[in-house]
């Protein structure tokens, strides 16, 4: 997410000059992603990786940072823009593809991090990179995909290197935040109006998160740390624990993370950017 922070909207249309020239690369790319299926190491839980998706191009700029889910739709994020797909990730139903809002846009942003769903919202924190000085959450249609009018700036001495990710705990009536680099705490607001309830100070410092969300009441957080650890972390006692490691190709880039049962088995679904920086993976672990 931060590594690809930079890349501007030119990028698309990089990807598609270059399409013909990386068709060859392209294909060794897939055979390696293949091979990783079997890569996922235990930490505290055992998963497995059941299946995998894999976007090229456009297609993956458009799926390049985040995920969530209504339970019926995916709802992906490029740095700029939202696309919403029926479940088998390329049926477009939804785009918006350059959704930041205008007061926000003014005010720096340039860089939407992975989103969470909640009540027919989209929840997308919007930060300002390279000067970090005005984090946002902004809601959008989870539908339409339009900006409801509705953005609430977050305290900037918790989010000083910007906001990479929200996480919506329903059940909880929570929102969460965190910092990307070695985060020491869980910034936790009130679902109704995103005030500041408290911060919960985390069991060991969590790096580079790039997306988290809920799942059977704790918070699995993707990191794009050496082994692209997934994390579980206790809201409530800031307990953190790896549940497990996903142990990625070289040169990828771990991204965000979305949580549905779906018919195989599969819970988390989590998006990878491939070593080549021209592929998007989207993978699909079950426990």
């Amino acid at each position: 997410m931060k590594a690809l922070k930079k890349v501007g909207l030119i990028a698309a249309g990089t990807m598609l000059v270059y399409s013909l020239s990386f068709a060859g690369m392209a294909s060794a790319a897939a055979r390696g992603e293949e091979a990783v299926a079997s890569a996922v190491t235990a930490g505290t839980e055992s998963w497995r990786q059941t299946s995998s998706q894999t976007y090229w191009l456009l297609d993956a700029f458009e799926r390049g940072q985040g995920v969530a889910t209504d339970g019926n739709s995916w709802i992906f994020n490029s740095n700029y823009g939202l696309l919403r797909t029926s479940l088998d990730g390329k049926t477009v139903q939804a785009r918006n593809g350059l959704a930041i809002p205008d007061e926000i846009s003014k005010q720096g942003g340039n860089h939407i991090g992975d989103i969470s769903y909640y009540n027919g919202k989209i929840y997308a924190p919007i930060e300002d990179g390279s000067s970090y000085q005005h984090p946002y959450i902004a809601l959008f249609d989870a539908n339409t995909l339009d900006y409801t009018g509705t953005a609430y700036a977050l305290p900037l001495n918790l989010h000083k290197g910007g906001v990479p990710w929200v996480a919506v705990d329903a059940g909880r009536g929570q929102v969460y935040t965190a910092e990307w680099s070695n985060a020491s705490v869980l910034n936790v607001f009130d679902l109704n109006d995103m005030h500041l309830i408290k911060t919960v100070p985390l069991s060991q410092s969590i790096d580079r998160i790039q997306g988290a969300e809920m799942y059977n009441g704790s918070l699995y957080a993707s990191s794009d740390n050496g082994t692209q650890s997934v994390y579980r972390i206790d809201p409530d006692t800031g307990n953190v624990a790896v549940a497990f490691d996903r142990n990625l190709p070289s040169g990828s880039e771990a991204q965000g993370i979305a949580v549905l049962p779906t018919s195989d088995g599969a819970v988390l679904h989590i998006l990878d950017v491939g070593s080549a920086r021209i592929n998007v993976n989207f993978r699909h672990y079950a426990k």
